[in-house]
């Protein structure tokens, strides 16, 4: 396919569309940093985006001290959000293999389902999973948050692994098992390679919605040791105090650490097409 060339116009608006999309995207970022790292008391609205100095001591205050929430919301929500990506990525691989590599009588009809669940509002599902939960003792468990996570996210993630399984010739797992290799080795050995790309981006995103969920765990777990960090920042929003800016900014600051460390390791993989376009010659 032909490329044509943008001329300064197109040019021009490229560029003013992009860096308004990374203005959008990296300003409340900046202006969380900079609340979290200005001295307490320092916040004066219109809050400026530059601080008038730096300290790290809010970011000290939320993880030791008795007025912040300590690392265990966040130990709470890595685990939540681990489980989450795990379980997801293992349903999702075997629920897009089969709908793509099986002849399902309705199998695009439940790819259509699944696409329709993910525009299902997370706050229709969630009276009828604490009716669930209650009848079959999950609620204020673990599991059963984590559960909660996994049904919200495992539509997505077996719509985009049937989108990656589509892409595997199937003349590969054929060639393998002529030359006798089982399904546990077709799938090490060949699947899971080739799809690892798809698997990775299915277990970010659940692990991110578990890292970052705030009605679920706020409605299906009660125990203040079990909660996510997302809840329990909520003590720095006070109706009759106030809101305690730079803690909250500091600990959500926090939060953001493992996401863009998990994207910085995974960015190489999250972005490869899964280099099988040259593994089949015609």
């Amino acid at each position: 396919m032909e490329v044509i060339p943008l001329g300064p116009l197109g040019r021009a608006v490229r560029f003013v569309a992009l860096a308004g999309g990374l203005a959008f995207t990296l300003v409340p970022v900046l202006w969380v940093a900079s609340l979290a790292l200005r001295p307490a008391g320092a916040v004066t609205f219109p809050v400026s985006l530059l601080p008038p100095s730096l300290t790290l001591e809010n970011l000290r205050t939320i993880l030791f001290t008795d007025l912040g929430i300590g690392p265990r919301p966040y130990l709470n929500a890595a685990f939540y959000g681990i489980s989450c990506g795990v379980i997801t990525a293992i349903i999702s691989l075997m629920g897009g293999y089969a709908l793509v590599r099986y002849d399902l009588a309705f199998g695009r009809a439940l790819l259509l389902v699944f696409l329709a669940l993910n525009f299902l509002p997370a706050a229709a599902r969630l009276i009828p999973l604490f009716l669930l939960y209650v009848q079959l003792g999950l609620y204020d468990t673990q599991v059963g948050v984590i559960l909660a996570y996994v049904a919200g996210i495992t539509p997505l993630g077996i719509w985009l692994m049937a989108g990656t399984i589509s892409q595997i010739p199937i003349r590969l797992e054929q060639a393998a098992r002529i030359d006798g290799a089982g399904s546990a080795t077709m799938a090490r050995r060949i699947l899971l390679p080739l799809a690892m790309p798809g698997v990775l981006v299915v277990a970010t995103l659940a692990f991110v919605d578990g890292w970052n969920s705030f009605s679920l765990p706020l409605i299906l777990m009660q125990r203040a040791d079990a909660q996510s960090y997302t809840v329990v920042l909520q003590k720095y929003v006070q109706a009759d105090v106030g809101i305690n800016w730079n803690l909250l900014a500091a600990g959500s600051l926090l939060a953001l650490i493992p996401v863009l460390t998990a994207f910085a390791l995974l960015q190489r993989r999250l972005i490869t097409s899964g280099g099988f376009s040259g593994a089949v010659r015609g």
